[in-house]
């Protein structure tokens, strides 16, 4: 349920971030982080069920989860983050005239973005898999 309830926060904070896109551009993003999250969802109940995860596992069900919650935080974290260096960037472009205070901004952002990028996957890992054995 706490998984769930993450992945409902997640998809109404991007809806905040996207107040301002067009309609189309929030439609499409929205679907596919939607249809993302179901898929993700499906799959952790498939696997937790198939192998038994909570009460006495079958061999290699903790690592077939690794697997699945790793290959899905790239799909989660890679487009996340591009989108917001759009928005970042784009509201960079609109507070600051001088170019040189605008440049320094754009590698402020990056620097910040690549920071959050690298530790956002291991809090999606132990969000989503946990300290399992």
């Amino acid at each position: 349920m706490f998984k769930i309830m993450v992945l409902i926060l997640f998809l109404v904070l991007l809806y905040v971030v996207l107040k301002g896109e067009k309609r189309g551009i929030k439609i499409t993003i929205l679907s596919y982080f939607t249809l993302l999250s179901i898929l993700f969802t499906v799959g952790i109940r498939y696997i937790s069920i198939n192998y038994h995860l909570y009460d006495g596992p079958v061999d290699g069900g903790f690592g077939k989860l690794f697997t699945w919650v790793s290959a899905f935080s790239y799909l989660y974290i890679v487009p996340l983050f591009l989108i917001m260096a759009y928005r970042l960037f784009r509201l960079t472009q609109n507070w600051f005239d001088r170019s040189w205070a605008r440049v320094m901004m754009y590698l402020f952002w990056l620097v910040v973005l690549m920071g959050f990028g690298y530790i956002s996957f291991f809090i999606f890992i132990l969000t989503f898999y946990g300290f399992a054995p």
